[in-house]
């Protein structure tokens, strides 16, 4: 019994220290006169990514990340291309130090001068 009771106890405390992965959804929106082509989206050092080759004018898409938690680091690059061919490109965190967050909202609103990054925090059910 004793032996039973301490498997069990080893067991939790193995799968209590196993990282949970983070989920990010992400939101881009075109809130341009043109189409933007070639957007990339990478985090967790370059190891999780998103792509799309086109948006087109005044549209949006919506795609979910599964980060693994032993890889995630919050910093995210996100990059696109103008109709002009103009390149551009922005860097951030989704995560605070102390912010224990495990599903995220960001969203990427490309405007004619650049981007606006909004993040919220999810509840997690």
């Amino acid at each position: 019994m004793k032996k039973n009771l301490l498997l069990l106890f080893f067991t939790g405390l193995f799968f209590s220290c196993v990282p949970e992965d983070h989920v990010l959804e992400i939101e881009i929106v075109n809130n341009t006169a043109e189409p933007v082509e070639n957007l990339k989206l990478f985090t967790a050092g370059d190891r999780v990514s998103f792509e799309a080759d086109v948006l087109p004018a005044g549209q949006e898409i919506a795609h979910t990340l599964q980060v693994p938690g032993n890889s995630a680091d919050g910093k995210y690059t996100f990059s696109f291309s103008r109709s002009n061919g103009q390149q551009e490109s922005t860097t951030g965190s989704y995560l605070e130090e102390e912010e224990g967050a495990l599903k995220k909202i960001l969203e990427f609103e490309i405007q004619d001068e650049g981007v606006n990054v909004n993040h919220q925090v999810l509840d997690v059910e």
